[in-house]
Formats: C-alpha cells, sequence, structure tokens
C-alpha cells in the first residue's frame, strides 16, 4: 500500500522525532551518581574494600615470573594451592579445588642458557632469571655457532640465498621474529641451526621487556631451536654482526614433557535462595602454563577474591544481609578449563543469571596509558547486565575524576579534587577513566556466551597493557588503587544481581533503559537511516525494509534486556507492574522510531520521484518458517562448545565437503545464525536479526538449509 499521508514529513522533522519519542522520564535529569544500590551501601563498599589487600595477594601469587618447581607437575600447581589457603585464610569454608586430568602432553623449559663465546665469553641470558627466553615448540639441545643476520625476506628469498654460494649450515641467524610455516622450511633448508630473536610490545618504551613467542621448531631438520632476548640485546648483537665482528655464541635448552592437567579454584557466597539465578565471576589463574603474568592475569583472581573477601565479611558481621542468590568465584585454565568445568557441572548454569570476567584489570591506568575497558554481552544474549555495570562504572569515574559538568559532584574545596575518592595511600592518584565497545573474545566470557552455555558474559579489561605476554608484567606495573575500584565495581555489580530488591529495581530499569537508548540512538537508528540516506531509486523500498528490521532488531535487544530482570527480580505485584511499564514504554518508542524510519523514505521517495510501498506480503515459506524453532539438542548443550570439532558435523563434512559452499554462507553468517538459536527464536526471527548484524543479503531458505544440516550433524533438534 501507499505511504499515509501521516508519515509523509520533512527532513528536519525526521530528524527531531527520535528525541520527541524519548519517555518524559529519561529526559529528567538523574542524579550523576546514580545506581541501583542505595548510597549507605555504596558508601560501605567503599571503605571495607581494600585494593592494597588485593595487591598484597596479587604479589603472593605471581610476584615474579619464577620457573616451577618440579614437584608441581605431579602435584598441585602454586597458584591454585595458594589461591586456596588465602580464601580459606578469610575464614571462607565454601571453595574447593577441582583437580582432573587433560588429554595430551605439554612441553615445558626446565633449564636453559644463552652464551657469547667468541670475541669474549659472556652469558647473555639464563633461563632461571630470563623467564621467556626459550621459545615455545623449541626441542632440547645444545647449538654453538656463529651469528649471521637474515633480514626480512619471503621464504622464496630465503631459498634463493642457496645460490648465493655462502655457508650457512650449523650458524645461528638474527631474525627479526622467529619463523614458521614456509618461511621455517626455508629456513630450516639452508642449514640454520637455531634462531635468536626479539619480541617486545613498543621496544622503545621499554628495550628490556622479552615477550612469549613460538616458533616452528618442532618440525626442523636442521633447526630446532629459538631464543628470545630483548631489543636492547638483540639490537646490540646485531651492531657486532654488522659491523663484521666475528661472534659465536652457545645456546642450550632442557625441555620436558608433562601430563596435561586441569586445576580450578572454585568459591561462593550461599545465598538464601540456592536454586535461583545467581552472579559468576571469571578469572583466569593458568594461561598454559608457561606464562606467569601479574597483571595477565593474577589480577583477575586477587580482585575477586578481595570482592569475596568483602561480601562474606560484611555478610558475616551482619552490615548487610545475606544476598537471596548465590554468587559464585571460578578460577581455571583460561578457555579450556572454564569449558571443562562446564561439561563437569552442566546443572550450575542452570542456576546462573550473569557472568563478569576479569582479564587484566590490576593495571596502574597511567603508566599503561591505557582505558578501563568492558565489552558488552553479545546481542543474542541481552541482559540487564550491560546497563547495570555502566551504572556502577559511572559511579566511579564520576568520584573519581575531576568532572567539570554542571551536575558533578563536589569535593572538598580549595582546588581540584575528587568528589569521593578511591584511593590507596601506595597507590595511584589516576583518574578512572572507561570505555565500552561491543562484545568481543579472547578470555573466559566467550565460554558463557557461546550458544551451548548461553548465559550472557561480559569482560573487565584494560587496554593497552604495555607488558602483556611479557617478562615484565610484574607487580610494579599493578595500581592497589585501580584495584581498589575494580573490586568495589564487582562488589557493587554482584550485590544489585544477586539480591536485586522492589526499592532497586526502579533504578536498575533506568540504567539498564539509558543504556538502551544510547545504544539504539549511536548504533541502530543511524545505521537504518544511513540505509535510506544512500538507497537509490527502486532500491529505495528493499532498502527501506532492511532499514526497518536494523531498526526493530535494536529495539528487540534492548527490550530483551529489560525482560531479563525476570530473572532476578521478586516477582511480586511491584515489581511486575514496575518492569512491565518500563517495557510498554519501549514499545511506545518501537512505533515512533518505525514511524521516523517510514517517514525518512517517503521523504527519500519524494527526492527521487519513486514510489515507496510499505508492507510486503510475506511468502507462504516465510508464514511457515515463522512457526520453526530451533535449539541446541540437549545431549549437546553444555557438553559440547565447538561445532568444527564435533564427530558428527566432521563426518557430514567428509561426505557433503561443498555443503556450506552451496548453501551460499560465508562463515560470519553461520556463526551468527548458530549463535541465535536458543529454543525460542524462529527461523524468521534468526534470519532478521543475523541480517541486522552481518548486514548482508541472507534468505530464509539458506537459514532453514543451515540449521536442517546441523539437525542431520546432530548438534541442533527442533521445538514442538
Amino acid at each position: 500500500m501507499d505511504v499515509p499521508s501521516q508519515f509523509r514529513t520533512n527532513r528536519f522533522l525526521a530528524s527531531i522525532v527520535f528525541m520527541s519519542l524519548l519517555p518524559a522520564s529519561f529526559a529528567v535529569a538523574q542524579d550523576p551518581l546514580e545506581t541501583p544500590l542505595e548510597q549507605e551501601l555504596l558508601t560501605l563498599l567503599t571503605n571495607e574494600v581494600s585494593g592494597q589487600m588485593a595487591f598484597n595477594n596479587l604479589v603472593k601469587l605471581a610476584g615474579a615470573p619464577w620457573m616451577r618447581d618440579h614437584a608441581e607437575f605431579s602435584d598441585t600447581f602454586y597458584e591454585a594451592e595458594q589461591l586456596l589457603n588465602l580464601v580459606h585464610s578469610y575464614g571462607i569454608e565454601t571453595v574447593r579445588l577441582d583437580r582432573y586430568p587433560g588429554s595430551g602432553t605439554f612441553s615445558y623449559p626446565t633449564a636453559g642458557e644463552f652464551w657469547i663465546v667468541e670475541p669474549e665469553p659472556r652469558r647473555v641470558a639464563h633461563l632461571q632469571a630470563d623467564v621467556a627466553l626459550i621459545a615455545t615448540g623449541s626441542q632440547s639441545g645444545k647449538v654453538t655457532g656463529e651469528l649471521v643476520y637474515l633480514p626480512p625476506m619471503t621464504a622464496e628469498q630465503i631459498e634463493q640465498l642457496n645460490e648465493t654460494g655462502a655457508e650457512y649450515a650449523g650458524k645461528v641467524a638474527l631474525m627479526w621474529s622467529h619463523p614458521r610455516g614456509d618461511l621455517f622450511e626455508s629456513i630450516d633448508a639452508l642449514g640454520i641451526s637455531a634462531v635468536v630473536s626479539f619480541n617486545s610490545r613498543d621496544r622503545y618504551l621499554d628495550p628490556n621487556e622479552v615477550v612469549y613467542s613460538r616458533g616452528g621448531y618442532q618440525d626442523g631438520v636442521n633447526l630446532h631451536l629459538g631464543m628470545t632476548v630483548s631489543w636492547r640485546q638483540w639490537s646490540e648483537l646485531l651492531e657486532d654482526v654488522e659491523r663484521g665482528q666475528r661472534t659465536v655464541v652457545r645456546l642450550r635448552a632442557e625441555l620436558e614433557d608433562f601430563p596435561n592437567k586441569y586445576e580450578t579454584v572454585f568459591a561462593w557466597i550461599p545465598g538464601t535462595e540456592p536454586e535461583a539465578k545467581g552472579v559468576m565471576f571469571t578469572g583466569h589463574l593458568f594461561e598454559g602454563y608457561t606464562k606467569r603474568g601479574t597483571n595477565d592475569n593474577m589480577g583477575g583472581p586477587a580482585i575477586q577474591l578481595e570482592v569475596l573477601r568483602t561480601l562474606h565479611s560484611l555478610i558475616e558481621s551482619g552490615q548487610i544481609q545475606r544476598p537471596r542468590r548465590t554468587i559464585y568465584f571460578l578460577w581455571p585454565n583460561e578457555i579450556s578449563g572454564t569449558y571443562e568445568f562446564i561439561r563437569r557441572n552442566p546443572e550450575l548454569i542452570d542456576r546462573l543469571s550473569i557472568n563478569v570476567n576479569m582479564d587484566m584489570v590490576s593495571e596502574g591506568l597511567r603508566k599503561n596509558n591505557s582505558l578501563f575497558t568492558m565489552s558488552e554481552t553479545p546481542p543474542q544474549l541481552a541482559s540487564y547486565l550491560d546497563g547495570l555495570a555502566k551504572s556502577i562504572l559511572n559511579y566511579v569515574w564520576r568520584t573519581n575524576d575531576i568532572v567539570y559538568l554542571p551536575d558533578s559532584p563536589r569535593g572538598r574545596p580549595g582546588g581540584q579534587y575528587f568528589p569521593k575518592p578511591m584511593m590507596e595511600k601506595n597507590g595511584s592518584t589516576d583518574a578512572f577513566r572507561f570505555y565500552i565497545h561491543e562484545a568481543t573474545g579472547g578470555s573466559d566470557h566467550i565460554c558463557f556466551n557461546n550458544p551451548s552455555v548461553a548465559i550472557p558474559g561480559i569482560e573487565f579489561f584494560t587496554w593497552p597493557d604495555q607488558w602483556y605476554h611479557a617478562d615484565a608484567d610484574l607487580p610494579d606495573k599493578a595500581d592497589p588503587t585501580e584495584m581498589k575500584r575494580v573490586s568495589f565495581i564487582g562488589a557493587a555489580t554482584a550485590l544489585v544481581a544477586a539480591d536485586l530488591t522492589d526499592d532497586r529495581l526502579t533504578s536498575l530499569l533506568d540504567a539498564v533503559s539509558a543504556f538502551g537508548y544510547a545504544r539504539v540512538a549511536e548504533r541502530g537508528l543511524p545505521q537504518a537511516l544511513a540505509l535510506v540516506e544512500t538507497a537509490h531509486g527502486r532500491d529505495l523500498e528493499v532498502t527501506l525494509h532492511t532499514a526497518l528490521n536494523r531498526v526493530n532488531a535494536a529495539l528487540d535487544r534492548e527490550i530483551a534486556a529489560l525482560q531479563s530482570i525476570r530473572e532476578i527480580y521478586t516477582g511480586s505485584d511491584r515489581a511486575q507492574a514496575a518492569l512491565n511499564s518500563r517495557i510498554n514504554q519501549w514499545r511506545l518508542y518501537r512505533e515512533g522510531l518505525n514511524t521516523q524510519t517510514i517517514s525518512y523514505a517517503q521523504l527519500r521517495a519524494d527526492e527521487l520521484g519513486v514510489a515507496l510501498s510499505v508492507q510486503l506480503e510475506p511468502s507462504s515459506e516465510a508464514e511457515r518458517l515463522a512457526n520453526v524453532v530451533p535449539a541446541i539438542n540437549p545431549e549437546v548443550k553444555r557438553r559440547e562448545f565447538y561445532l568444527n570439532r564435533y564427530d558428527g558435523y566432521s563426518r557430514y563434512l567428509e561426505t557433503h565437503p561443498n555443503a556450506i559452499a552451496d548453501l551460499g554462507l560465508r562463515g560470519e553468517q553461520t556463526r551468527w545464525i548458530l549463535n541465535f538459536v536458543n529454543g525460542e527464536r524462529s527461523l524468521t526471527v534468526i534470519r532478521n536479526r543475523v541480517a541486522a548484524i552481518t548486514g548482508d543479503e541472507l534468505r530464509l531458505e539458506q537459514v532453514d538449509a543451515y540449521l536442517t544440516m546441523l539437525e542431520d550433524v546432530g548438534w541442533i533438534v527442533y521445538r514442538d
């Protein structure tokens, strides 16, 4: 049908519809310090959490990047035992250490040295002091040879060196990075016996740091050993070689293979309603077993230990009531250990509302030239957690920064002071700055965001980190002040999610709605209007429906975030009425944004001189698929996490190698399709959401065919 006359407007009116449609309650100025927690409780938490105690525990867990004691490989790793003892030291008995074997083995360096033999004997590095010396992949052995410089070259250029007549067999190459793949094969063929490289985050900021490295040395015929030194050491060696000095080095490495194992410390604060959905904190205790970083990631467990100690102390002393919902703390091997814990405890996942992951959160912001960041929950797992966490982050910012806005809280008179400072005597006086971005991966929150688990998770993170994965990731880069603030953020977030009273609900609704309005205004609506803006001629009609899908996907996400509060509220008549009222507010907002989008499309149609039809009649196939609802197979859910490693999928692709290509789907599309499978969304809804996220054309038939394939594989089932 034609666009009704009431939708006809001009560009100015279309541009102001967004603001005029904001609910009145949102337009009212809010207290800049408002959070779902009452100020008395915020003050209580501020006074109880100790960044210095968290820092002290950080030093106990990772005071230096020492090598592991041989007994740890057959008994318990140092960090796991120490963390368990620290929890017990606070009188907390609800903690356990889970230990179980993993598959395969891992290689661990036990000894290593790097000597200059000529022109004058000098030891360059020793593994016990230089823990990142031996590149992962190296094999045990001894090498003595003359240093030669191999500048950055392609594999083909390396192969051509054989034609120059130069002798490389038995020599040690100075290279800008450790070789892998084709480049490694070419260097190995030259007869090079070892490689010395450097690896640094910023070689001019800290010329002495060494980042843990790896190469392809496990596959070498002649080349078995790689060593990594600092930029300063490497550049000095290069200067000597380039000025013609004959330099002979001796390298020695010893590595042993040990059985893989999992060690996970798991603690909890019991709620008064233990079966209700609670909060899961995660912070990885191990990232492999070789690299042992202070801020990556002993800082996460140390800060969460302080959250645990703070809440336990306040509860036991009667200063706060025991929360209704349980608060859990999981400290595993990164990602693999979290998946293994979920696999062994699938029933626990049903008792979770959210996951808060902390990875690299103890760094001093000024020292690292960094920001504290938050990775949102992903769009398929819309949650109140985004808005809740933002409100707590905002509170810490507004109270620990010199903010000049008119509504800024004020501290003591006579100068520029933080209004409500959270600082430690031995910590920094840095301002707190944060940044929130779309969901990313790379740490344990992805285990919960996995569609096989489907618990919304965020990640707190600090970036950049100038000593990330380096032997210089030491306590001097951490900041007790920052650790106090992050401990406060964790404790406050947990208390709201674990004990949402009716009195706190209104402020949580405000926080979730405010976050949602900003996200729609910054992403969904501008993206939709930009599509209409760039449409031409007959494309406008199709583009309008693409734009409307984009707007409605954004709005559905925010409404779902509000609806997720049902998992944690009291369910009283008062709570239900407040939540339903806010959801209805958003539904009216949806009508307004759809009107705006259609009105702007009509304006564009008038400019282009084309007719515009708003309504498309769905096909009979589309109507059928609107009632087809896929779900993760119960035999897979919380037991299998990687589709491409699933036996059924591998067998299917062996007999149907072109299955995905024949569907015309890209990898990003198949991942998002699977992400949105939750036993509630129909194929039509899944198609619409994935199309909105990827921005690519996606037909219902493609979604249907792909999920039918996964049904054949055994990964999904269909709900009746």
